[in-house]
């Protein structure tokens, strides 16, 4: 197979596993669709998570190893600020890997709105920093923008999330500057100490020979108590035409 034709599926493998680019970095692992929740004032909030995606396309398989830890901390009881650190690996068939630092992740949440009956909303601003490499697939090359309007509803044992965004996608080759993401959610308590979840969502390819890519995901969350949640999903995304599957873990510490 051309080199060049090694080195493209990498790449795109990163692109598809970060669908919807205003979503998954900080929605509650492993939903992308993220709810209308803070920590509360002086409250901390640590998330790690892996993700493992495969792509396979014209006899090539592409994998993205993911890792990232993601820090909150609670200003008030209605506004959080977060940094979220990610770590790659990519690799694929007959081409040398590459690891290494993504693009960080700056951001916000603010809940602007509660009427007392379960439904609240609130906006989540988010600045992606070029510290991954481009050259190697670990990055955008250049910084992002991105503002997501939440929506969360709450009644017995449900809660559905609902998510619009609008992401500035800059970068250096030729890929759409302009991007818009929607994703809703379902969750439903199971037991005291489970959680269903199911996540679908859609968003403007930034690959300006795409036209839109779509993600479905189920997944479960283990409550160990009220500070302590480990969570497990799998999601297929699909871009272009070609499927990627991601199956990610994660645990979420409170205090």
């Amino acid at each position: 197979m051309p080199k060049e034709q090694n080195s493209s599926l990498a790449p795109r493998c990163f692109a598809v596993a970060l669908l919807g680019l205003a979503a998954p970095i900080y929605a509650a692992h492993p939903l992308l669709t993220d709810d209308t929740a803070t920590q509360g004032a002086d409250r901390w909030q640590l998330e790690v998570n892996t993700d493992h995606t495969r792509e396979r396309a014209a006899g090539i398989t592409a994998w993205e190893r993911h890792l990232d830890a993601t820090l909150t901390r609670g200003l008030s009881d209605d506004f959080d600020v977060a940094v979220s650190l990610p770590w790659l690996r990519l690799s694929e068939t007959g081409a040398p890997s590459e690891s290494g630092v993504g693009d960080v992740a700056l951001l916000a949440k603010w809940r602007f709105f509660d009427n007392g009956q379960g439904w609240t909303l609130g906006l989540r601003p988010q600045l992606t920093l070029p510290t991954g490499s481009r050259s190697r697939g670990l990055g955008n090359g250049r910084a992002t923008a991105a503002l997501t309007l939440l929506s969360t509803y709450e009644s017995a044992a449900w809660t559905w999330l609902a998510n619009a965004g609008y992401v500035y996608n800059d970068n250096p080759i030729g890929d759409r500057k302009h991007l818009w993401t929607a994703s809703a959610a379902a969750l439903v308590k199971l037991a005291e100490r489970w959680t269903l979840a199911v996540d679908a969502g859609a968003s403007r390819a930034a690959d300006p020979t795409d036209g839109r890519e779509r993600y479905g995901l189920v997944g479960v969350i283990h409550h160990l108590g009220d500070d302590l949640d480990l969570d497990l999903g799998w999601r297929r995304s699909v871009a272009g035409g070609v499927a990627t599957y991601t199956l990610g873990a994660g645990m979420t510490l409170r205090w």
